[in-house]
């Protein structure tokens, strides 16, 4: 073991922790902390009364030697650890989300388009008024182990920020038996201090909800020698309804290529089929499970199944005899910055200039995979890849060496949250690739603190003040990663849908389904499936993609096969508010095993609990046009 006098300094892992909001009272469980290792907790991520857990984020301390390398991970057994902690919420008070500033038809850089200019939310309030509209209970310490293990300590309690007058409560602090810090957030609630209804998907003055982000930090005394650890940062998160299933492009693709093209992070040279190839086409397949589009392309049974393993021995032999089915995956994909539509192209997503009414001429009307993922499938393509017949086991992770161990949990928080599209996005939006946000030397994930207080940015926000030196993303504060969110975020979930117009189809493009379902396998069906008594083809039936449900049916669609009706009275968005904990989790299932036909695992929605009252709502309103909503 090295010794204790090789460290030099501390570093905080993951680099960013997300945690998620949750309705049960005192329940909770730890997310992923390796790649490929999801936890699924007791009860289904639910407690005995069916209330959603909420997540935690823990964080770990490593320390470093002078040449930055990582020696081991450091707990209370051998040092004293200080936390603390600074989280906000200022979505209220900040401007508008319309569009996402860093693109070409934000900055008025395509024909016809001028730029966006974003004003303040909830204009209405000026001066000293609109200090209500922070929530921002301050900093919060904790250290020990197993310290504030049952709750309810004001001291490391983020209860005393105020929304208009009225306290929210925005989190706490905890410790684990090592006394590594666990940030547990919000309960999921939103409301509205002067009780008008929601209107929008992203701006609705006069409300607030209990999401929030800020800056993670320790003091770490060992053998006498006190160090300030190199600082972390928490975002607190929506619920995942669809945990296990990853994004086409998560959040470790987005920054990974951002940290790339920064020169932050040195490329990989040589893709890894296995690390760097097959995540991604097996994305496409697991999505079957959330958008009955995807299904009919990807899924079980189908030509372009990424998962069967006769198409998996092909995509991973470097061959010649292979290379046309290579190129031909690769150029299904659309490409990164490409000049022209390629509305035909994978994935058949929305994306961050979204137009739901033709003219349609924005080549970012649809999402594609990042400039990275791109390079290294045209390597592959061409037969330039590291290749072995099997994917290696995913190793646990206390068997890890300490390095491998820091990397994990920067990956694996990452891994679980959404790289796009951001109209607005699911955790987060599109400053997270932006540049200047970040350090710029050996710590290609850490967010960069703003030296000094924030100036006024005064009441309209364009794209050239957003993306200038000393603007809003020229380092972090507290609450600065979610302010670009939906407010609250329940109105933009209910409104993330897929195929808003009837031409388009009844399933694609989507959204972000791997957090907020399209559609869905229900438990009556799956009972279908799993009932060996039943008769095979409606086993079969009740297995396929075109009798999937609609995950908001009873809250946003009134029945199956008709439009979203995103409008009305009542409200669909505010029925959501209230409803958001009653909706179904996709989890994975056992498959049956009595014919070798059916798929390995399936993902079934649980734990669905909307009642008539909502379903009835719904019913009576018309179909509404969306085009003016999102």
């Amino acid at each position: 073991m090295p010794h204790q006098d090789q460290i030099t300094s501390v570093a905080i892992h993951p680099a960013i922790g997300i945690a998620r909001v949750g309705n049960s009272p005192q329940g909770w469980f730890l997310g992923p902390e390796a790649p490929g290792q999801p936890r699924t907790p007791a009860g289904n991520y639910r407690d005995a009364q069916g209330r959603i857990l909420r997540r935690a984020a823990r964080f770990r301390l490593y320390g470093l030697d002078d040449a930055g390398r990582v020696v081991r991970e450091i707990t209370a057994q051998e040092a004293r650890i200080e936390w603390t902690v600074e989280v906000a919420n200022l979505k209220a008070d900040w401007f508008n989300f319309d569009q996402a500033l860093d693109i070409p038809a934000s900055r008025g850089d395509l024909p016809g388009t001028s730029p966006v200019a974003s004003l303040r939310r909830n204009r209405r309030l000026a001066g000293a008024d609109r200090a209500g509209l922070r929530i921002e209970p301050g900093a919060r310490h904790i250290s020990g182990t197993d310290t504030h293990r049952e709750g309810g300590d004001p001291r490391h309690t983020f209860d005393s920020g105020c929304f208009m007058g009225r306290k929210v409560y925005l989190g706490e602090l905890r410790t684990d038996e090592a006394g590594r810090l666990l940030f547990l957030g919000g309960r999921g609630h939103s409301s509205s201090y002067d009780g008008q209804p929601p209107q929008g998907f992203a701006n609705n003055d006069g409300w607030h909800d209990d999401i929030c982000d800020g800056p993670v930090n320790a003091r770490v005394t060992l053998g006498g020698v006190t160090h300030e650890a190199i600082g972390a940062w928490v975002v607190v998160a929506p619920p995942d309804y669809a945990p296990g299933v990853q994004a086409l492009v998560t959040g470790w693709d987005l920054l990974r290529d951002l940290a790339v093209r920064s020169r932050r992070m040195c490329p990989p040279g040589q893709p890894d089929y296995w690390q760097d190839i097959h995540p991604l086409l097996r994305r496409l397949a697991d999505t079957e499970w959330v958008n009955a589009g995807f299904a009919l392309q990807f899924g079980w049974g189908t030509p372009q199944d990424f998962r069967s393993p006769g198409l998996r021995a092909r995509l991973c032999d470097p061959a010649p005899a292979c290379q046309p089915l290579r190129r031909a995956v690769f150029h299904s994909f659309r490409e990164p910055g490409a000049p022209r539509l390629q509305a035909d192209a994978w994935p058949a997503v929305y994306g961050d200039a979204v137009v739901l009414n033709p003219p349609i001429t924005d080549p970012m009307n649809w999402m594609s995979i990042t400039p990275l993922q791109y390079a290294l499938l045209r390597q592959w393509a061409d037969g330039d890849f590291r290749h072995v017949p099997a994917p290696p086991p995913d190793l646990p992770f206390d068997q890890m060496k300490p390095a491998e161990q820091a990397q994990a949990l920067d990956r694996a928080a990452l891994e679980e949250t959404t790289g796009g599209p951001f109209h607005p996005g699911a955790e987060f939006t599109w400053p997270m690739r932006v540049a200047l946000m970040y350090e710029q030397h050996g710590q290609p994930f850490r967010l960069r603190r703003r030296r000094g207080p924030e100036p006024d940015f005064g009441d309209v926000l364009t794209a050239s003040s957003a993306l200038a030196a000393g603007g809003p993303l020229d380092g972090c504060v507290p609450g600065g990663i979610t302010r670009w969110m939906a407010c609250p975020w329940q109105t933009d979930t209910a409104s993330c849908l897929s195929a808003y117009k009837p031409w388009a189809g009844e399933y694609l493009p989507t959204f972000w389904p791997a957090r907020v379902p399209n559609d869905v396998l229900t438990q009556a069906q799956y009972a279908v499936v799993m009932d060996t008594a039943q008769p095979l083809d409606q086993r079969l039936q009740a297995l396929s993609a075109a009798r999937r449900e609609k995950w908001l049916r009873g809250i946003v669609y009134a029945s199956k096969g008709q439009p979203p009706a995103l409008i009305g009275q009542p409200n669909p968005r505010a029925v959501f508010i209230e409803a958001w904990s009653q909706v179904g989790i996709v989890l994975e299932q056992p498959a049956p095993t009595d014919l070798p036909l059916w798929p390995p695992t399936l993902r079934v929605e649980t734990g669905r609990r909307i009642g008539p009252a909502a379903a009835t709502a719904v019913h009576s309103l018309a179909a509404h046009d969306p085009t003016q909503e999102r």
